[in-house]
């Protein structure tokens, strides 16, 4: 009886390496887009949660806003004539209205003042990362801002943060009711500070269709050119606020794509790998002042 001892020929083993390293290759071609599927949606929830739980926190204490429960705000308690910071029972309420920053006061322990931690609270870019004030990071993205105390300096409060706006709505005439527009019964009217002297002098709905997006002029158009005068910064009774978030790094295999993000006063163009969200969100002021 005869036995085949005959081995591989070299051509069948080339065929088997060369067969087994398409296997190998298809493998980790699978695992690699799996890999950065798994990249890229991380980075988005992260940034997502990022957005959603940095506006969750603002709600909180925007609502709060003015919250006096002493009851005893404008009382000029040491009798020199003026009200102001001597006066342990003022609560100043809004500060700061820009669409760039927000500063509000509140007397969260109920001692009659706004001097303790948490009750003065300012929202916005250090100068560093937002050189010109206009509320969008000057490197793309950077750490949004809070101030807990007056003077304290601001602290991080949401990282990778594209562009961050602020707006307000108002009473006016006091009737209890937001403003609208005198040609537009039922659109709010949606302003902010253009130049720092605590007044609300600019709109952002200037064609006055009841939304905020890139029919609008770009940083909005003077209250006089809607008919209106300028508001007292006392008088705000809502917030919108706008947050513009960006992945920590590009996503993987994402092509460059132009998109344009309406935050604010402020269309704002963005065309790289990085995702972005925008998320936006009205508060109600529970205690006007």
């Amino acid at each position: 009886m005869r036995s085949n001892k005959r081995g591989f020929t070299l051509i069948e083993l080339m065929i088997a390496m060369t067969l087994s390293l398409i296997a190998i290759g298809l493998i980790y071609k699978g695992y690699k887009v799996q890999q950065e599927a798994h990249t890229n949606e991380r980075l988005a929830v992260d940034m997502q949660q990022n957005a959603r739980s940095t506006l969750a926190f603002m709600r909180q204490e925007v609502r709060m806003a003015n919250y006096a429960p002493r009851a005893l705000n404008g009382v000029d308690d040491d009798v020199d004539g003026s009200i102001d910071d001597a006066d342990e029972s003022v609560v100043r309420g809004f500060q700061t209205v820009r669409a760039d920053r927000l500063n509000f006061t509140l007397d969260l322990n109920g001692d009659g003042d706004d001097l303790d931690d948490n009750e003065a609270i300012t929202y916005g870019f250090s100068a560093a990362d937002d050189g010109d004030g206009d509320g969008i990071a000057d490197s793309g993205a950077a750490v949004l801002g809070r101030e807990h105390r007056s003077g304290a300096g601001l602290q991080p409060l949401a990282f990778d943060v594209h562009a961050i706006a602020f707006a307000y709505a108002f009473d006016a005439d006091a009737d209890g009711a937001l403003d609208t527009y005198p040609g537009a019964p039922g659109v709010v009217v949606w302003a902010f500070d253009s130049d720092g002297d605590g007044r609300l002098d600019r709109h952002l709905d200037t064609n006055q269709d009841g939304r905020i997006d890139e029919d609008d002029d770009e940083d909005g158009e003077s209250l006089a050119t809607a008919g209106m005068a300028e508001v007292d910064r006392d008088r705000v009774r809502a917030v919108q606020v706008w947050v513009l978030t960006r992945s920590q790094v590009p996503m993987k295999n994402k092509r460059a794509q132009a998109q344009t993000f309406v935050v604010g006063p402020h269309h704002i163009v963005a065309n790289d790998a990085h995702k972005r969200s925008l998320f936006n969100s009205m508060i109600a002021v529970r205690n006007p002042s």
